[in-house]
C-alpha cells in the first residue's frame, strides 16, 4: 500500500468520511476545509500513524503544515516509514 492510500485509509477511519476519502487526492486541504477535522482529529490521526507504522511521533514533529493537505499528510506518513 502506497503512502497516499495509507493516508485515506487514516482519515477515512478517525474522521469517519467513508467513501468521500477515495475521491481525496494530494492537493485536497485538510486543516480548516474540513468541519471533521479538529484538534482531538490531529490526536486521532498521530495515534493512528503510531499504531499503523509501529513508530512513535514526538511533540516537535507535529505541526500544522503536516495537515494543510492529504499530501502533506501522506509525505509526514513517508518520512516516519524511512
Amino acid at each position: 500500500m502506497d503512502t497516499l492510500e495509507l493516508a485515506r485509509d487514516i482519515l477515512r477511519s478517525n474522521l469517519q468520511l467513508g467513501a468521500h476519502a477515495d475521491q481525496m487526492e494530494r492537493d485536497t486541504a485538510l486543516m480548516g476545509a474540513l468541519p471533521e477535522f479538529n484538534s482531538l482529529s490531529v490526536v486521532g490521526l498521530i495515534t493512528a500513524v503510531e499504531e499503523q507504522l509501529g513508530c512513535s511521533v514526538a511533540d516537535d514533529e507535529i505541526n500544522a503544515d503536516i495537515f494543510e493537505t492529504v499530501g502533506t499528510f501522506s509525505d509526514f506518513i513517508s518520512s516516519k516509514m524511512a
